[in-house]
């Protein structure tokens, strides 16, 4: 897939062995920025890309009773709506948000907009939906140079090679991995206020969300990867290596901005 491709679409299937790890990563992220944030009983949150629905969950607990969540994917299998949620399917390439103009507190978007090739479109209709004064919390994973620790040199390499290689199959199918690192920038020239980003990367140890996070980006992106000269053996040998708790990598960087719509 190319950037300019309309069939453009999300990489990686919504499965518990690619969202449970993305949780566990980085909701404590997007957790942190929201509790700052300060959203509030009867605040209405947007979460655009909810996924599994531990984001969604958690504003559903901030807005209490008397707000309302709305969640939107293009598969909602893993979310249950309730009365506080409610859960919309949208391929957001071709259908707009199903919101109305001014009407949210705090819309969220967590590794999302960078696979979308409307991801300016989309930003924009996230920002007539807040109201004056309401904030906007964006995360994407952004492409950051890999670091592996392994007993052995040759195995080092592989695991680098391997993420590498992920990325740029990403990159090379229309991701934008430098998004994140963008996005202040944009929202500055829409004049948003209070624009605060910050970047977090981990070492993560075979075994552990993030080791399981790219052994299943390996996994689902197999034939790619093959056709960029790694081979099935060496494939293999990076599964081994992602639940091998002798295994030390630095795990994907994640840019998360925050910004307040102005009154």
């Amino acid at each position: 897939m190319t950037a300019t491709a309309p069939t453009q679409r999300y990489q990686f299937r919504n499965s518990p062995h690619q969202l449970h790890p993305l949780q566990e990563m980085l909701d404590p992220v997007t957790l942190d920025d929201l509790t700052r944030l300060g959203v509030n009983p009867g605040h209405t949150a947007l979460d655009v890309g909810a996924g599994a629905g531990s984001i969604a969950q958690h504003l559903c607990e901030l807005v209490g009773r008397t707000g309302k969540v709305i969640a939107v994917d293009i598969d909602t299998s893993m979310l249950n709506p309730t009365g506080v949620l409610d859960v919309y399917q949208r391929d957001l390439r071709t259908q707009p948000l199903p919101v109305e103009p001014g009407t949210i507190d705090i819309a969220t978007a967590r590794c999302v907009l960078e696979h979308l090739p409307n991801r300016h479109l989309l930003l924009h209709q996230m920002i007539n939906a807040l109201r004056p004064g309401g904030h906007l919390v964006l995360g994407e994973i952004v492409y950051a140079p890999v670091s592996a620790h392994a007993p052995a040199d040759g195995d080092n390499e592989l695991i680098t090679r391997v993420v590498h290689t992920i990325l740029d199959v990403l990159a090379g199918r229309g991701v934008d991995l430098h998004w994140g690192d963008k996005v202040p920038s944009v929202l500055l020239a829409n004049g948003f206020e209070q624009v605060h980003t910050r970047w977090v990367a981990e070492t993560c140890a075979g075994g552990s969300a993030g080791c399981r996070l790219y052994a299943d980006n390996a996994t689902q992106l197999r034939d790619r990867l093959i056709a960029e000269d790694l081979s099935h053996d060496e494939l293999d040998r990076f599964a081994e290596l992602m639940v091998d708790p002798a295994v030390l990598v630095r795990g994907y960087q994640f840019a998360s901005t925050t910004a307040r719509k102005p009154r």
